[in-house]
Order: structure tokens, then sequence, then C-alpha cells
């Protein structure tokens, strides 16, 4: 009887302590702090996008990155005086973790998400690309007040050109400028196009914080693909998506080499389509990007995201909640972060 009760409790404790956490088919570490995080902005993205990539190529047979996911989330796109508003309000919502986007000065009096880390050492810094001076965060300097926080606590890289003389200018093959409180603009920008990539000018950045710093983060926003489907540029659309496809698989990849590396990407506006329905549409929309429709912008807009703290990111929450959802932890797992009462 000693024996059988023995064997019990060992094989009790044998299953407890070779339980494996899971989260979409893959093993999954609940709760751990990333050292560093990749936070990707792509206005315009909705998923119904993606089925333009997947059904135009090889990948049908193995997915693409977005499928390698640990967890994909969906946000109500809504502040406190517009439904669906546009991606620069949006993005705001999410930075700043308030309904109460005005679209004024008193927006950049917010706390952003990435001074909860900075406080605790992180390096922050923000790639912008087809941004608009009246989306960009540069507004925060223009703004620069007092109450402001982001003119004094990231270097903003912007992807543009600028008639000012004294402006820093920095290139990907160069050595990048980095300083708090700098904005730096792209030497390969002129009349509106420019020559270095979002790829190159990201992933350059981010290897420039790897060496540099032991914890960061890097927010990368791009307005290019909302303002090509606005265009209804099929051609456009396509090397669009396999930009934003090829960015975030690279980090994907990163994060397989870094397992304290948390990748998230979000979108907003997402702008709907209606694709073909037979093989033959899709043949000719292939060809001539026919049979496509668009439609308005939708009320919700995807997160995808792997690595630590991943599992915050499924479900379906508010566009602001996405500030919480970057800094919250189960109270037995409490990190310097949570002790600041989010």
């Amino acid at each position: 009887m000693n024996k059988l009760l023995i064997f019990c409790i060992c094989t009790i404790l044998f299953s407890a302590c070779s339980k494996v956490e899971t989260i979409n088919l893959k093993k999954h570490n609940f709760s751990e702090t990333p050292s560093r995080i990749v936070w990707i902005q792509i206005a315009g993205l909705s998923e119904e996008l993606l089925a333009i990539q997947r059904f135009s190529r090889p990948a049908i047979e193995i997915g693409g990155p977005f499928e390698q996911s640990a967890c994909m989330g969906k946000m109500w796109n809504y502040n406190l005086y517009k439904l669906r508003p546009n991606a620069a309000s949006g993005f705001l919502s999410q930075i700043f973790g308030s309904k109460n986007i005005t679209n004024s000065c008193k927006d950049y009096e917010n706390t952003p998400v990435w001074q909860h880390y900075k406080d605790i050492g992180y390096r922050v810094g923000v790639l912008e690309s087809s941004v608009k001076d009246k989306e960009s965060l540069v507004n925060s300097w223009k703004c620069a007040n007092d109450e402001t926080k982001i003119d004094k606590s990231i270097s903003l890289w912007r992807m543009s050109s600028t008639s000012n003389q004294d402006a820093t200018k920095f290139h990907f093959q160069e050595n990048l400028p980095m300083e708090d409180g700098q904005v730096y603009y792209d030497k390969s920008c002129k009349a509106g196009i420019c020559y270095a990539s979002l790829y190159n000018n990201a992933t350059e950045i981010y290897q420039k914080f790897k060496k540099q710093t032991v914890r960061s983060l890097l927010v990368i926003r791009d307005f290019s693909l909302r303002d090509t489907i606005i265009r209804k540029d099929v051609e456009s659309l396509r090397e669009k998506l396999a930009e934003v496809e090829k960015l975030y698989s690279h980090f994907l990849i990163e994060q397989e080499k870094d397992p304290r590396l948390l990748v998230v990407l979000s979108g907003s506006e997402a702008r709907n389509i209606e694709l073909p329905r037979t093989g033959k549409q899709w043949e000719n929309f292939d060809k001539s990007g026919r049979y496509l429709l668009y439609k308005r912008t939708s009320l919700m807009s995807p997160v995808f995201a792997s690595g630590p703290r991943s599992e915050n990111f499924c479900g379906i929450f508010e566009e602001s909640d996405i500030f919480r959802r970057f800094l919250w932890s189960p109270s037995e797992r409490k990190t310097p972060i949570d002790f600041l009462g989010l």
C-alpha cells in the first residue's frame, strides 16, 4: 500500500514539473519582462490585406510571418470624439493610453508608454516613414513646453527631406546619430522620394541599439501602406505589403535569437478591401488589379506579437489599452515597471 502511495505521489510531482506552457502551438514563457522591444506601427493594415501576399506566391503552402506570431488581437478604433479616427490619432491613443486625443499640443503633455521603460534605463528611439508633418511625432518639438515629454526622451529619425539647413542628417550606411531630444532627417530623401528603404534604416538602427545599450525600445512608424490603398495602386500595394512582411519577419528571426525581445506590430485606420472570389477573377487581379473592391475604414485594427509578454496582446480590446498591455504582468510576477501603478 505504501509503495502504491509513493508511486502516485511521484507521478503527480513528475507531471507537475514536466508541464510545458504553450501559445499558438509553440512553447512560451509567460509573464517574462522583455529587455528589448520593437514596436511596428503600420497605418491602414488589416488582416484581409495579408491575403494579397499569401495567395500570390508559394507561401500558400508554408504560410507567412504573421502566421508565426505568438498572439493576435483586435483593437477597437475610436476615441472620445470620433469613430474610426485617422491613423495619426489612433497611434497617439496607443502611445499615450488615452482616448482623449484632440490633435492639439495638449496631446503631447500625456506620458508616452515608453517613458515607463525610460525611467528604468531603456534607450528609446522612433523611426518614421511616409509620415506627414501634421501626423509626425515631430509635433512634440513644435509644441514643446515644460509638460511635453516626447521631445525630451527619444531620438527621432524621419525618412523625409527638410528645408532646414541646420537640421542633422543621417544615412544607414554611416555612423547613425543617436541623442535624446534630437530629430534627424534621412539624407537619401529628395523631392518626396527616399532612396534608402524602411527595412535598411530600421535594421541598422536596431543593430546600433544592440551594440550600445542593454535595454532598448524601437518604435517604427510607417504610413505608406495606407496612402497606397487610398490611391488604389495595386502594384505599389504589393510592394508595400512585401516590405512590411520582410520587416516583421526580420524581427521575428531576431526574436528567435534573443528570447528577451518582444516584437509587436499594430495597425490603425485599417483599410478594408474585398478580394476576388474565384480563381479566374484572382488571375485577372494578379495581372491587372481588377476585381478588388475598396471599402471604408474598419472599426477594428489588428495587432500581432511575439516574445515575452506577447500573451498580453491576445483578445479584443480598445486601441488605447495597448499602452497597458506593454506594461502589465500578474501580481505574483511583478517587475519594477509594475510598481509604477499601471
